[in-house]
């Protein structure tokens, strides 16, 4: 059964990384084809701007379709249903919330103490962000991420150990964003490295809470929500420096 279930969650890591390099943003990348741009927006041809947008649900598209395929409709309607999991106590979402927005905050004072200037208003001004910001991150990858590789490798192995290998496989799908027109990761030349350690802590923050919370796929959800939008304030203010790249080492 262990055998079984390492196959399956390596079969999830194998599919969405190759689609991810192969189908959608590899080939954007490599062929250097404009898709969207932090300034104007999309620029690029329709069809790239799909291939864009629709690369970064392939995690959760993964994760369902292969709880559909080894689990059945039942597999796939629990899945769903832990995303809507509110049941666990108060003190998990008051958690959640502070710690994303500690670590914005912790940016920002570090931000500051260069001596440089940060508009705290940008904390009303992005709430607007709120709703695409659910849709793109947190419902595009945690289906996949923490509802499918975690659940099966909290099976066989320990926390810290999911947390890495999940990590390290979460930041290498981010990998084509580096090399691509126009993302946050190309225009301002982000150290990978900086990413892959950032991102890699952060796991065993989705990990804690998602144990803590009896397995709710929603506490994740929420932990990427928040400090998605935690980062969309800070990067809404600060200016982009070499500073800004180094803020990347703060984990979730």
């Amino acid at each position: 059964m262990e055998k079984k279930i390492r196959n399956e969650v390596a079969v999830f890591f194998v599919i969405t990384l190759a689609l991810s390099f192969i189908v959608f943003w590899g080939p954007i990348a490599y062929f250097k084809i404009p898709t969207v741009n932090l300034v104007d927006g999309p620029v690029g041809p329709v069809w790239a701007i799909l291939l864009f947008l629709v690369g970064g649900f392939v995690p959760s598209i993964a994760g369902i379709a292969l709880t559909g395929y080894y689990d059945g409709r039942s597999g796939v309607r629990n899945l769903l249903k832990s995303s809507v999991r509110f049941g666990f106590s108060a003190k998990w979402y008051f958690l959640i919330l502070a710690s994303a927005l500690f670590i914005a905050l912790v940016s920002i004072l570090i931000y500051t103490s260069l001596g440089n200037d940060f508009d705290f208003s940008q904390f009303a001004l992005q709430l607007p962000t709120l709703l695409p910001l659910i849709i793109l991150g947190p419902l595009s990858e945690e289906f996949g991420w923490r509802g499918f590789a975690l659940k099966r490798m909290l099976k066989f192995t320990s926390p810290n150990f999911a947390s890495i290998i999940i990590g390290l496989v979460w930041s290498l799908w981010h990998l084509p964003l580096f090399y691509m027109l126009g993302t946050s990761q190309y225009e301002f030349g982000l150290p990978f490295i900086v990413f892959l350690i950032s991102v890699t802590s952060t796991s065993f923050a989705y990990t804690y809470f998602y144990i803590k919370t009896n397995a709710s796929l929603l506490s994740s959800i929420f932990l990427h929500w928040v400090y998605t939008y935690g980062m969309q304030v800070v990067a809404s203010s600060v200016e982009r420096t070499t500073e800004y790249s180094w803020l990347e080492f703060i984990p979730a």
